[in-house]
């Protein structure tokens, strides 16, 4: 049996993490006997939602991750991430939080990589509104995608030209 002090750690900005693998070992390491099962508990078109739960000794710890279907791999990561944070709750890999290197990398990832927004979809109906009521052709503001932030210039423009 390998002490959780002993586990391979992962540094991510300042803090220590566990990887999901070396959780998982552990667990084989620490208990004979065990149940670990997942389940999809919410599939849509954006995003999913999986449910982790381990039995150990008549006792149950679960972890529940989601995981946008825009990403690579999404059923396989949100899996990863629910098994991560289910062995967390039973207590194996847990040094700062009960979140996984893989958790952690892949939140500063998406952190890092989010651009500006796209404008919402009440934004876009808003500045065609404003431009039929203003006889104006939306064209000239929607050719292009653009982000909420430049929509809410536009739509500020365009109430200002309000008839």
């Amino acid at each position: 049996m390998i002490p959780k002090n002993d586990m391979p750690k992962v540094d991510i900005k300042g803090s220590d993490y566990i990887l999901v693998k070396d959780r998982v070992l552990e667990l084989h390491n620490q208990c004979e006997k065990f149940n670990l099962t997942t389940e999809i508990i919410s599939d849509d078109e954006t995003r999913v939602v999986m449910k982790s739960t381990l039995e150990v000794d008549g006792c149950f710890y679960t972890g529940i991750a989601s995981e946008l279907k825009n990403q690579h791999s999404p059923y396989e990561n949100c899996e990863t991430s629910s098994v991560g944070r289910c062995l967390g709750f039973f207590g194996i890999g847990i040094v700062e939080s009960i979140a996984s290197a893989d958790e952690m990398q892949k939140f500063h990832n998406n952190k890092s990589n989010a651009g500006p927004k796209k404008a919402s979809e009440k934004q876009l109906y808003l500045i065609r509104l404003r431009c039929e009521q203003n006889g104006i052709d939306p064209s000239q503001y929607l050719e292009e995608e653009i982000t909420m932030e430049q929509a809410g210039e536009i739509i500020e423009q365009l109430n200002g030209e309000k008839k």
